[in-house]
């Protein structure tokens, strides 16, 4: 099956969701610099704030939802996200800030490791990504079990160090 129509009902279903819900949207497709497209949702504030949920968890549950009916309608997975009037492009960014400032504490001696609170998978992996990409001096790993898992910044020991 070619990606375009994956594409089209991924959409679609986002849509039949949105109609069923009785709220007023528009989706806006856009292609993302890691092979990633992420379906914008355009919608009132107060709807937002709804789609949303605590924590982005209703917006991560849309998400899983429009993928499981994907893969149930045998549609190969492209890999996409969902996001509502920039949601997760806001909370990216707040994470990466967190990130960077617990890593700043860290080199600069200031705690021996900062432990994060506990986060969503999605918001794990953008921690991960950001500190290996910026700070090749901290190692980041995630540690608990499920809704309890978190990430824990620490110095990176460097193996000539750990040798001597």
């Amino acid at each position: 099956m070619n990606m375009n129509l994956m594409d089209e009902n991924a959409k679609t279903f986002l849509e039949k969701i949105l109609a069923i819900l009785d709220i007023e949207a528009s989706i806006n497709e856009e292609e993302l610099e890691d092979e990633t497209v992420c379906y914008r949702i355009e919608c009132k504030r107060s709807e937002a704030r709804w789609l949303i949920g605590r924590k982005g968890q209703t917006l991560e549950a849309l998400q899983f939802i429009v993928r499981q009916m994907c893969k149930a309608n045998g549609i190969s997975q492209r890999s996409f996200i969902v996001d509502i009037l920039d949601y997760k492009t806001r909370r990216k960014e707040i994470l990466e800030e967190l990130a960077k400032s617990s890593a700043i504490s860290v080199i600069n001696g200031d705690v021996e490791s900062v432990e994060l609170m506990p986060m969503s998978a999605y918001e794990r992996r953008v921690i991960h990504q950001y500190l290996a990409a910026n700070f090749p001096e901290v190692k980041s790993l995630s540690q608990g079990e499920g809704e309890d898992r978190r990430i824990v910044i620490s110095y990176q020991v460097a193996e000539q160090e750990a040798e001597g």
